[in-house]
């Protein structure tokens, strides 16, 4: 197969490549570069937006972690998890395990539900945490299994924040 005239190694055997034929060639290697730097930069503009709106948007005192493994002697493993934009619905539709537990950390409201977004009031659990009793270092865990509703699966979730606890 041949190759594109900018992909050949350069030959002994062959005389050079006509100058046009180069020049042609440093053109398109530029223009390419110069693609990818561009769609580099404005993937880096819609992140940072992204960031900079979630840092607005989510309370940043609160937090959630998921215990849904232990270790060898038996310690739930908590991974933090981030929080949906305060007031949306999000479709989780994750099973868990019946002994897996969760840890709310600072001021909010929370709520669960087996339903997805469009049903998630029926059977929906809320956990309330008020800007009063909790800051940012004052965690609770709770077990899936304290609620029915909720044991061995999730369907949606909501979080919703005081915005004077944001």
């Amino acid at each position: 197969r041949d190759l594109p005239i900018w992909l050949k190694p350069p030959s002994l055997d062959e005389p050079p490549a006509p100058a046009t034929t180069q020049l042609r060639s440093a053109t398109f290697l530029s223009t390419a570069m110069f693609r990818k730097i561009g769609a580099a930069l404005l993937l880096a503009g819609s992140v940072s937006g992204a960031v900079l709106r979630g840092q607005t948007e989510t309370c940043p005192s609160s937090t959630v972690y998921c215990g849904m493994s232990k270790d060898a002697a038996g310690t739930v493993q908590f991974v933090e998890h981030a929080l949906p934009v305060p007031g949306e619905c999000s479709n989780v539709m994750s099973k868990f395990p019946e002994d897996g537990q969760f840890k709310l950390c600072g001021p909010g409201k929370w709520s669960m539900s087996p339903m997805s977004c469009d049903k998630h009031e029926y059977k929906a659990v809320t956990i309330e945490h008020s800007k009063s009793a909790f800051t940012k270092s004052d965690c609770k865990v709770y077990a899936l299994s304290d609620y029915y509703q909720i044991s061995g699966y999730i369907g949606s979730a909501i979080f919703t924040c005081d915005a004077t606890a944001r």
